[in-house]
């Protein structure tokens, strides 16, 4: 969040900004940032209600506490460096139309809230258990958690990353490499699909077997398996993390690529988590 360094100001002292040229991002009080724009002057291009960004974001902004962070630059750089920061940043509000109001949530959160949900709802197939959260764990300040998913459901991960969603959207989406705590001369990494959301990462896990295992055993589904609510939506998750003892994650057969190296599977990286993971509540 390179933009904590830069000076700043809250919203509603916008008339104390500098008479300077430079980049300007407008972020939220939960560090959400909403738009990034330049300005020759930045003190005058937000100077009473003249920016095209105002109505929307006054109007939020006793829920959300805007504040204007700001980085001087030289003219010639602005339209250079707009673009490395809306990159960087990937905010809501750039490359959309002037609407008279903001979203009550940011398009990146209502997406992942509502692939959450759909892979909770039970199915013909799955009554008990489409999917769960195996647990968390934290990366270089990032909170990941960890979810196993049927095949089946492995198409609404697809289906969301080919939408026509506003780039930040589709910039969410991604694959996380691992090698597992291999060694990368010998072994393909793992790729786990994820979704990235504020200081989140939701790992997607394809694990067909598991997800059956907790459906013809419902006497450790009941005992293992629970309710937590995140993000504002109620998930099945591991209650008591010694249930790795009782799932069939031993080894198994390892394909090998056309270079000969033995191709890491999402059940060696769920293996490779697994001992260090947490339980969520």
């Amino acid at each position: 969040m390179e933009w904590k360094d830069w000076l700043s100001v809250a919203f509603t002292e916008r008339y104390c900004l500098p008479s300077c040229s430079g980049i300007y991002v407008i972020v939220d009080a939960n560090d959400y940032v909403w738009y990034v724009g330049q300005a020759a002057n930045i003190k005058a291009r937000w100077a009473g209600k003249t920016h095209h960004r105002y109505p929307q974001l006054i109007r939020s902004n006793k829920k959300r506490s805007y504040r204007i962070y700001w980085k001087e630059l030289s003219v010639d750089l602005l339209t250079e460096k707009e673009k490395y920061y809306i990159q960087m940043f990937k905010p809501e509000l750039n490359g959309c139309k002037v609407k008279k109001y903001l979203p009550k949530q940011p398009q990146v959160e209502r997406e992942i809230k509502g692939l959450l949900k759909i892979l909770n709802n039970p199915t013909y197939l799955f009554p008990v258990v489409r999917s769960v959260v195996a647990g968390g764990y934290e990366d270089n300040g990032i909170h990941c958690i960890i979810i196993l998913i049927n095949a089946n459901d492995t198409r609404l991960l697809f289906q969301s990353m080919q939408k026509r969603h506003p780039p930040q959207v589709k910039n969410a989406w991604g694959l996380y490499k691992s090698y597992c705590g291999k060694n990368e001369q010998l072994y393909q990494s793992s790729s786990v699909r994820a979704y990235s959301f504020f200081n989140y990462r939701f790992e997607f896990l394809e694990l067909p077997n598991i997800i059956f295992y907790l459906e013809e055993n419902l006497s450790i589904s009941e005992r293992y398996v629970g309710i937590i609510e995140m993000l504002g939506v109620q998930l099945k998750a591991f209650k008591y993390l010694d249930i790795f003892n009782e799932l069939p994650i031993e080894d198994e057969y390892i394909c090998t690529n056309s270079e000969g190296k033995k191709c890491l599977t999402n059940l060696d990286y769920l293996k490779y988590r697994h001992r260090a993971i947490k339980r969520l509540q």
